[in-house]
């Protein structure tokens, strides 16, 4: 039986919190809970209980060898001193201060607290969103309640908590707050091996664990992160693609339509002998999973039948995920004690396939977002042809007033004119599908929240996460995360490092080194 958590008080400086104090935590644990109160790091906390323990409370002691009861007075010293700006005189690297060079140098990476590399290359890659960031930080946990809720106010809280401790440092920062949370909601990240150690998990399952429960808390999404009233949630608003599913029976022509929304778009891999459709790239990857097909029952047949099924997107977010399906279930029969029994074992696909840097999501859209897709890029190519025949067509030796004279002479021609009304519609289109004024349009009538009212559907990479080794429960993973133009940052674990975009894009897979498996892609102009 797990022993009860009690509560304590905790004093620094001249205040005083409540805090609760479970027997089974560890030390860092709790020094996790008391950073996210004070915003004292962990490793400054110094703390004292002479009614509990001896001298200062560290990292390796144990709570079983304390005098724990509820009603303890812990004493806290350590500083959370904010920056000050200082004018008019040089400050030497060597002389700041932890927060101050965390400023001018590489960012901090997370430690890695047991097989948590795959928290922490996700944790990287969330924490390059500003617009979640900005979310984040206006994020205030409603206070009583308890069970699910309660648990993703828990879990968001430490999300902030978590990406804020670790801007304000160049040391590599413990993620202990949010890794307690997150397996206290999700128990499944609690697995331990034989040895007791935790064990490796999986990044997607860690992405998209996180992002359903943090959906549940960022409810209040009129925080002008989008420049957008918003409806639902704000993780959904940023990375949330509306899916317009059509289910077509073959028999009959029936047909069904609904829409969900998902987080992340998937990139199904197969290839070798006896398939008849190889995948090399990820947009063949991508386009695999939106079709298909699917036995269910016909109304008009009155019995099961097949049916084809096909996927478009009728919104976009501004960041887009995808997924390297890379790893699966392979099922395989035993002899167990004279008895035959199914088994399953987790396996991986090495085989490589590429990914672009900008990717145009304008084939997997559906009609109508097609339609706002394409008059914004025949309006972009006008300009630029405009721009061109301008350049070729005037008059060497005219100056401005002579080619305006020469325009306004020049016969109308009733084609161009067409083309004008044209292009003015496109745009009337555009902005309409895209800006909210004092009458909102409806969630079904938009190509995408807080997208640009040019939008021509192009992504840019921007983050990912990589996976090596060839089992699926092992192996190692990494987060890359774009800085600005080709220079990149390497996240592995504590160790960051620059690389460039040339060292990015061949993480295809095809051997043991590092290969794409989530890839985090925004939206571009």
């Amino acid at each position: 039986m797990a022993a009860a958590s009690f509560s304590a008080k905790l004093k620094w400086q001249k205040q005083k919190f409540d805090i609760e104090i479970n027997p089974t935590n560890s030390v860092v644990e709790l020094k996790a809970q008391i950073f996210s109160l004070t915003g004292v790091p962990v490793e400054r906390q110094k703390l004292t209980c002479p009614k509990a323990w001896k001298g200062q409370l560290t990292d390796d002691m144990t709570f079983a060898n304390c005098k724990l009861k509820a009603g303890l007075l812990i004493m806290l010293i350590g500083s959370a001193d904010t920056l000050a700006a200082k004018v008019g005189k040089t400050v030497f690297i060597e002389d700041m201060k932890e927060e101050e060079k965390a400023g001018v140098s590489l960012p901090a990476g997370f430690t890695n607290l047991g097989n948590t590399c795959y928290m922490n290359s996700t944790l990287q890659c969330i924490r390059a969103i500003p617009e979640l960031r900005e979310s984040l930080s206006a994020f205030q946990p409603r206070g009583g309640g308890g069970g699910a809720s309660a648990g993703c106010d828990r879990l968001t809280f430490a999300l902030r908590n978590t990406l804020n401790g670790a801007d304000q440092t160049t040391s590599a920062f413990p993620p202990m707050e949010f890794w307690t949370n997150l397996r206290q909601l999700h128990p499944q990240f609690a697995q331990t091996g034989r040895t007791g150690a935790p064990m490796q998990q999986d990044a997607e399952e860690l992405y998209s664990s996180a992002m359903a429960s943090i959906s549940q808390s960022l409810k209040d999404t009129n925080t002008g992160a989008l420049g957008d009233n918003v409806e639902g949630n704000m993780v959904d608003a940023l990375m949330g693609l509306e899916m317009e599913e059509t289910l077509t029976c073959d028999e009959t022509g029936e047909t069904g339509v609904k829409r969900e929304i998902t987080r992340k778009m998937v990139c199904n891999i197969q290839g070798g002998g006896g398939i008849n459709e190889t995948i090399n790239h990820l947009t063949e990857g991508i386009a695999l999973g939106l079709k298909g097909t699917l036995v269910k029952f016909s109304e008009a047949l009155q019995r099961d039948a097949t049916w084809t099924r096909t996927q478009k997107i009728s919104r976009l977010p501004r960041y887009i995920c995808v997924q390297f399906m890379r790893f699966y279930w392979k099922h395989s029969r035993a002899i167990e004690e004279g008895r035959e029994v199914e088994r399953g074992e987790k396996c991986k696909i090495m085989r490589p396939v590429t990914f672009p840097e900008t990717l145009d999501i304008y084939n997997f859209c559906s009609d109508k977002v097609q339609e706002v897709l394409k008059l914004n890029r025949d309006r972009h190519g006008d300009e630029i042809l405009g721009d061109l025949k301008r350049e070729t067509n005037s008059e060497p030796g005219l100056g401005a007033a002579e080619e305006s004279k020469a325009a306004e002479e020049k016969p109308s021609d009733p084609m161009e004119e067409d083309e004008d009304e044209d292009l003015k519609a496109a745009l009337a289109l555009s902005t309409a599908m895209n800006t909210a004024d004092s009458q909102p349009v409806s969630n079904k009538d938009r190509v995408g929240y807080g997208l640009d009212p040019d939008f021509q559907g192009n992504y840019e990479l921007f983050a990912l996460v990589t996976h090596k080794g060839r089992l699926a429960d092992g192996g190692h993973y990494i987060g890359w995360v774009r800085q600005e133009g080709d220079d990149w940052l390497v996240f592995d674990d504590a160790d960051v490092s620059p690389c460039k975009t040339e060292d990015v894009l061949p993480l295809k897979g095809g051997g043991d080194y590092h290969m794409a498996y989530l890839t985090f892609y925004r939206s571009k102009n």
